[in-house]
């Protein structure tokens, strides 16, 4: 009886520790955003990306955006702005086989790991990339009928300029979906982010501060609705989850 005693005490001040120093790590957050780059332009910092995005969590949040995308639209001209490593376009591409998809990217070195994947996957005749900025889409206008980005709001210099260039290069009633992290996300959701900061991900990028650095660049929801009014998109809503927060819709008028 005394041992369980024992054991219940120190479990019990153990417990408390962990809640005590987990709460000393958020209220040390930061609260204001600090803008950040993602150093892509390092072959090294490129890869070890790649090799994030492919653990199985991304696989499940890429599934997820993939679904409310094409439930949005699932046939034409599609672009993934962001690309990174090709994999969410591919997604797009195994649940809507109907739809063509153009994946954008500033990184060439993240261009290359997603030629190679797509190839590999068969599907490259479905799938294409191109090197392009955000703020200066590689598309006609009225050329689109569904835009998506993930985890790559909270590095744009001008998110508003991006979100115009959407609307730009979609057709009337395209459909858009943006998805990233929010910079407001709950004690539990912080302390995830932090872990994997500090424990989870390659030491290439913990020298940078990821997956940190990019909750610290992320945008609350009030922040994105604000750009969002801004912008030329219209039909637009705003959806929130513990970590993250989407703009879709679909564009109304001409």
């Amino acid at each position: 009886m005394a041992k369980n005693r024992w054991g219940l005490f120190v479990g019990g001040a153990l417990l408390s520790a962990a809640i005590a120093g987990g709460w000393s790590v958020y209220t040390r957050r930061a609260i204001e955003r600090i803008p950040s780059a993602e150093g892509l332009d390092d072959p090294t910092i490129a890869q070890a990306y790649g090799r994030v995005a492919a653990l199985p969590q991304m696989a499940l949040m890429r599934r997820l955006v993939a679904q409310r995308a094409t439930a949005l639209c699932a046939v034409g001209e599609a672009a993934d702005i962001g690309c990174g490593t090709g994999l969410l376009a591919t997604e797009l591409a195994r649940q809507a086989p109907d739809l063509h998809i153009t994946g954008v990217d500033l990184a060439a070195e993240m261009l290359a790991q997603a030629q190679e994947h797509t190839s590999r996957m068969g599907i490259a005749g479905r799938v294409t990339f191109r090197l392009g900025n955000g703020n200066r889409l590689p598309f006609e206008d009225r050329s689109l009928d569904l835009a998506v980005s993930t985890l790559s709001l909270h590095h744009w210099a001008d998110p508003v300029g991006v979100f115009d260039e959407i609307a730009r290069v979609l057709r009337p009633g395209g459909a858009f979906l943006i998805a990233d992290l929010r910079r407001d996300m709950p004690p539990p959701g912080y302390l995830l982010v932090w872990f994997a900061t500090k424990v989870v991900v390659p030491p290439t990028l913990r020298r940078i501060g990821e997956p940190l650095a990019s909750r610290n660049a992320a945008y609350d929801p009030y922040e994105v609705a604000r750009l969002a009014q801004t912008s030329r998109l219209t039909g637009w809503r705003m959806t929130t989850g513990p970590l993250w927060l989407t703009v879709e819709g679909k564009m109304i008028g001409a």
